[in-house]
């Protein structure tokens, strides 16, 4: 009888954490082209939001098991912050076009709101790994 390997990478290797060793520091010094390559995505998921311009919505809590992120409003223009200070006033939210796929490649919290009126907001995320 065989049993499957787990083959899901624990954060620590995801986030490449190197343990801590009593060992020196050794120096390198790269010569020539690294070969470096992406890691496979492990999961995602994918949701549709309504937005209005009057509450701001809590979209995704910082994960180091998120790649990424790909956020597009479909009637108007919306509003992004990285924090919770950033989404207190419009004036400290950076403002998206509407059909535009904005990105979020970093592991934070992203705050959103319609720029005006309300707007439908589409949510497409990309996971390291599960959990």
């Amino acid at each position: 009888m065989s049993s499957t390997p787990d083959l899901q990478p624990d954060i620590e290797d995801v986030l490449q954490e190197e343990p801590e060793l009593d060992v020196p520091a050794v120096a390198v010094a790269v010569a020539g082209p690294v070969r470096v390559q992406q890691l496979p995505r492990k999961g995602g998921a994918t949701r549709t939001y309504e937005l209005s311009s009057t509450v701001v919505k809590d979209l995704l809590t910082a994960d180091p098991r998120r790649a990424r992120a790909v956020l597009v409003s479909h009637a108007e223009d919306f509003l992004v912050a990285y924090s919770q200070a950033g989404a207190e006033h419009p004036s400290t939210m950076a403002r998206i076009p509407k059909g535009v796929l904005f990105e979020v490649g970093a592991s934070v919290d992203v705050f959103v709101m319609a720029q005006a009126n309300t707007t439908t907001l589409s949510v497409v995320t990309e996971m390291w790994a599960e959990g």
